[in-house]
């Protein structure tokens, strides 16, 4: 596990993208938009 995550650095320093990346950055991407959207949600609840 830690060497696929060293390599996985090296490829994202290289700006070589392959499958390991590509699902790495979808994933943080999913979860960067669910806490995008929990704010909203709890914004949302919360002022009235």
């Amino acid at each position: 596990m830690i060497k696929n995550i060293k390599k996985i650095q090296k490829d994202i320093s290289k700006k070589r993208v392959t499958k390991a990346t590509n699902g790495l950055q979808l994933i943080l991407n999913g979860i960067n938009l669910f806490k995008k959207g929990l704010k909203l949600f709890l914004s949302e609840v919360f002022s009235r």
